[in-house]
């Protein structure tokens, strides 16, 4: 494999704080790189230095000469007035893209500019005359429209300005593009955010396709075990490669967890029998100054194996997992029941009328296309919505939890604190502590929820349902917007939940692990399939439509 990218030595930090020290990896073509790592440990930093934006304070990324890197950013930023399919086919180089484009370039030159945007219109209109020059024959281009398709962007969106479309809408036409482009090195910053599952089953075949390298940084695990054969993990401002996917590397992981908690204990023990070798020695030297030189040599020894057990960060995974742990007492054996249910906007309907029975235990995974209106189908589950015709109604004793994606349902001016003693008679001290249990320090307890991150908040919904003794959760994307180790965390608790669970998810892992039934939303029909996501998604021929005429258990 062809060496394209090194990093040798690389250091970073930024506001006093020291994101990487000398840091060294390559990156070869056939790789296909998951980075993973905690929130905030750098990983959208790392690759800013790799794309060029950012240059290391020490150390150097180096690159083949005449090498092509394409980085998706968190945050895209795409020419508002190019249609979709335009943007895309300049990307890909399409020579009537790059004509149009120089046109529209000459355009701007004639318009009234200040220095800057006359200076940044006509290093755009240079580069441009040289991608025209250098569009590589041998390449076969993707076609534009393949790629949409592929991604699910619908057609008719595809005449559209990209300054009409929503974020995340936007960042998908930035990932078209970047397919479209087909660079030497693909560095895809959460690149499945906003794709539905057949869009993510796309871009998983299309990237394990794809003849350079791949680097990506994903909460979604299913996303990493498909198409990873390279895992960097970047804690502590050091990376730790494993060479597997994501399955791998968490037993990996964990066995090599366990060897170095069993050296340090052995180091541990070591170092105890040299203290009390020495303070024998000391006592010896005080009654016979023989001893003395001994002594010494066994305390400046002492000292020397202390300063290493000291510098040796003690073996741990991360950081204390979250303690989300759910006690809940039992409610009716028929938790939920809908008759003949349906929901519709003015011009759409959502769901047509079903029967749907969930009962108690059972772990139901809602899946469907972007758009499907999965949402709203689980709004009016939950009894938040009113059914446009027909019942839901939920059993005798059944206390739900909802979990709000938008996260809108807490209470944006009160406190961390302030919510938590709403929900349980805590005083401070007791509130400050429960969520010291879910990651939530003293700081975040006294600040308004409005100002709180999006991890935060997720944490702060999940301290809702616990306090709240939920014997029914209704979660939509409960995944969202926490890093690996609170995700994992939250489903081992969900697995340890006695009450029953359905879920919006498009964390495939999630699903896999925690339901063992799939509904799909699809064209406004529910169907049923009587398995885990594993089996929905491959047995599709199994699924029972749900209509009145459909008694469902």
């Amino acid at each position: 494999m062809a060496l394209l990218l090194q990093a040798n030595g690389i250091s970073y930090a930024h506001g006093g704080h020291q994101i990487f020290e000398n840091v060294s990896f390559e990156i070869k073509s056939g790789d296909r790189l998951a980075l993973l790592g905690p929130n905030g440990a750098g990983k959208s930093t790392l690759f800013r230095l790799l794309s060029g934006e950012l240059t290391p304070q020490s150390g150097a990324v180096t690159a083949r000469r005449g090498l092509h890197i394409g980085y998706l950013h968190q945050e895209t930023a795409i020419d508002p007035e190019m249609t979709v399919l335009e943007t895309v086919a300049l990307a890909a180089g399409d020579p009537d893209a790059l004509d149009l484009h120089l046109t529209r370039l000459e355009l701007r030159m004639g318009e009234p500019l200040d220095d800057e945007q006359l200076t940044a219109v006509m290093d755009e209109y240079t580069h441009t005359l040289a991608r025209i020059e250098e569009v590589r024959d041998d390449r076969v281009p993707l076609p534009g429209a393949d790629i949409l398709s592929g991604l699910r962007v619908p057609e008719a969106d595809w005449g559209k300005p990209v300054g009409q479309l929503s974020g995340g809408e936007k960042k998908i036409v930035a990932l078209a593009g970047l397919l479209a482009a087909q660079p030497d090195v693909l560095l895809l910053d959460e690149p499945d955010n906003h794709l539905d599952l057949e869009a993510k089953a796309w871009l998983e075949r299309l990237l394990s396709r794809s003849d350079g390298a791949v680097a990506t940084i994903t909460h979604d695990r299913y996303f990493v075990d498909r198409i990873s054969n390279r895992i960097f993990e970047l804690a502590h401002g050091k990376i730790t490669v494993y060479h597997g996917n994501y399955s791998y590397y968490r037993a990996e992981r964990q066995s090599r967890h366990e060897r170095a908690t069993e050296l340090r204990e052995l180091q541990e023990r070591e170092f105890k029998k040299l203290k009390a070798s020495a303070e024998q020695l000391t006592q010896w030297a005080r009654q016979n100054p023989k001893f003395a030189p001994r002594a010494e040599n066994m305390r400046r020894k002492l000292e020397e194996e202390r300063e290493k057990l000291e510098a040796t960060r003690i073996p741990n995974l991360d950081r204390r997992p979250a303690n989300f742990s759910f006690s809940t007492e039992r409610g009716a054996t028929v938790v939920l029941d809908a008759h003949a249910a349906s929901f519709a906007y003015p011009h759409r309907d959502i769901a047509r009328p079903f029967d749907l029975e969930i009962r108690i235990g059972e772990r139901i995974g809602l899946v469907g296309p972007n758009g499907a209106g999965k949402t709203s189908l689980l709004r009016v589950l939950a009894g938040q919505v009113a059914p446009t015709s027909g019942s839901v109604r939920l059993g005798p004793a059944v206390v739900l939890g909802w979990y709000a994606q938008e996260q809108e349902n807490l209470p944006a001016k009160l406190t961390a604190i302030e919510y938590i003693r709403r929900l349980q008679p805590y005083n401070e001290q007791q509130a400050i502590s429960f969520l010291g249990s879910l990651q939530l320090d003293r700081e975040v307890g006294m600040t308004q929820i409005g100002r709180l991150s999006g991890g935060e908040k997720a944490r702060l919904q999940i301290a809702g349902l616990i306090l709240g003794g939920a014997n029914f959760l209704v979660l939509d994307e409960p995944t969202n917007n926490l890093d690996l180790q609170a995700i994992e965390a939250l489903e081992t608790a969900l697995s340890d939940f006695p009450g029953t669970i359905l879920s919006v998810s498009h964390d495939r892992y999630f699903l896999e692990r925690i339901c063992t039934r799939t509904l799909e939303l699809r064209d406004g029909i529910l169907t049923d399939y009587p398995g885990n996501f594993a089996w929905y998604d491959e047995q599709p021929e199994y699924g029972v439509i749900l209509t009145t005429a459909t008694a469902v258990r």
